[in-house]
């Protein structure tokens, strides 16, 4: 039995097996989707010696490039003084991040410092991903009762991309956030985390911040995005998590955004009363996006109620 805090652990193997595990496996999936938002699965299919080498990539990526430049930027320098009962700032965060596309298009040489080798490591680890991100999207629109193939076609031509983070040592923890609470705008968010330091969390039930914890076994967390909460007339919420700053040790995060593409058209699958006031649609992704970027630390409710009268 799930205790309050004890997030559900999905065994995808399952869903290969027929018959009534595959039932009770689609069962777990719809229940952690429903009553969750996140979740943590194994035996995915993602190899793990690809992501321990997508691992030490960003390990060796940052220690080159990036982390004397993020110790040198005004944000380090600058960070706001204080303590005691102030709240973190709610204007900065404490992160040291890059975005790289792969779907449709794939922007990997735009980073010249990334080596031909590297690429084919990332384009393989992200075949992979894509292939987790197309089977599970599969399964929630069928426990949601949609036809075969309904989430890949919205999402069709779907944009892949991958935010790639690392969350130095804070010297001021309680003064900055790692990242500012939010929803995803997208669809489905496959996580590659850190294995020894946490600091992910996620708000359950609008009451309880959920510690997610540094990864263990080779697992992969996942959680939903706003266009799912759409698709699916709030049957499934996208969750509102944070990422808080630590003093000791530094959190790395590859986080894989499996979205519909800028053009792709979304709805409520079905239009039921609730979801007609509930929901905008159909609107065009990218217009989505577009509004997404300024309100992004801002209430969700009141985005998707913006978001229809402006678009709906």
């Amino acid at each position: 039995m799930t205790g309050p805090t004890e997030i559900p652990v999905i065994d995808l193997a399952g869903l290969t097996a027929g018959g009534e595990e595959r039932s009770r496996t689609m069962a777990r999936l719809h229940e952690a989707c429903k009553d969750w938002g996140f979740f943590w699965v194994e035996n995915h299919g993602v190899d793990a010696a690809l992501m321990d080498e997508v691992k030490r990539f960003v390990y060796a990526h940052y220690e080159e490039h990036l982390e004397a430049r993020f110790h040198a930027s005004d944000l380090a320098k600058n960070l706001p003084a204080g303590g005691g009962d102030e709240e973190p700032s709610d204007k900065v965060d404490w992160e040291s991040t890059y975005f790289i596309q792969h779907r449709p298009r794939n922007n990997a040489a735009d980073f010249p410092e990334i080596t031909p080798p590297t690429r084919e490591t990332l384009d393989a680890y992200i075949a992979q991903m894509v292939s987790l991100a197309e089977r599970l999207g599969e399964c929630m629109g069928l426990n949601l009762g949609l036809p075969a193939g309904h989430v890949a076609a919205t999402f069709a031509p779907p944009f892949v991309g991958t935010k790639f983070a690392m969350y130095p040592p804070c010297p001021r923890p309680g003064r900055v956030w790692g990242l500012r609470a939010h929803t995803d705008a997208g669809g489905i968010i496959l996580l590659l985390q850190d294995d020894a330091v946490g600091g992910l969390e996620f708000l359950r039930g609008g009451a309880e911040w959920v510690p997610v914890g540094p990864t263990r076994g080779g697992r992969l967390f996942v959680n939903i995005g706003d266009q799912i909460e759409v698709i699916s007339g709030g049957a499934y919420r996208s969750v509102v998590h944070r990422v808080a700053a630590g003093s000791e040790g530094r959190r790395l995060s590859v986080a894989t955004f499996y979205n519909p593409g800028p053009d792709a058209v979304v709805a409520p699958a079905t239009r039921g009363d609730a979801a007609a006031l509930a929901y905008p649609g159909p609107y065009r992704f990218g217009d989505y996006l577009e509004y997404y970027q300024g309100t992004k630390f801002g209430d969700k409710d009141a985005r998707f109620q913006a978001v229809k009268r402006l678009l709906g």
